[in-house]
């Protein structure tokens, strides 16, 4: 149906700029301008029936395939995300956790700032930031990217660790 739909747009669509460019040459007849379509739509099944044909043989047999389900295949995801972060900083231990879909942040064993993940628009904001002291010294992580993971941590604007991890996204691959 939307086969039909779509030729009898382009149908309406050729057919008024055809009588537009043809008005008094020998192509400005009706019957002309429908087989001149008819021709070029043919044209057009024909290429694209080559190349179904040569994508059909060059595909692998469907059926013998082992397909991942969506939930496997969310797992994977979640674990190529899945890192974690243990830095020494005077005589303090700094620690940063970054789930899929949650972040935390520890300073020396304790959980001092989190942030999750729970709706479909806290994944519009590809950066968090989390937040903590450590002897009355502000420390700032910032998580986050679009094709990477960017782990970057602040203390009093002093940046003390970097690191960046880039996903192939056709491969998988860091």
């Amino acid at each position: 149906m939307i086969k039909f739909i779509l030729y009898l747009a382009v149908f309406y669509f050729i057919g008024y700029n055809y009588g537009k460019m043809t008005n008094g040459t020998i192509f400005d007849n009706f019957w002309v301008m429908l087989l001149s379509l008819f021709v070029i739509i043919f044209l057009f099944e024909w290429l694209i029936s080559l190349f179904k044909k040569k994508r059909n043989a060059n595909e692998v047999d469907v059926e013998k395939q082992d397909y991942e389900t969506w939930d496997e295949a969310m797992e994977s995801v979640k674990k190529d995300f899945e890192k974690t972060w243990n830095i020494k900083y005077e005589n303090n231990d700094i620690k940063i956790i970054n789930t899929y879909n949650h972040e935390e942040l520890y300073i020396n064993d304790q959980l001092v700032s989190e942030k999750k993940r729970n709706h479909w628009y806290s994944w519009l904001i590809p950066y968090q930031t989390l937040t903590g002291t450590v002897e009355e010294r502000r420390v700032k992580v910032k998580l986050g990217g679009v094709f990477s993971l960017n782990c970057k941590v602040y203390v009093d604007q002093d940046l003390i660790f970097k690191e960046k991890i880039k996903y192939n996204l056709f491969t998988g691959e860091k």
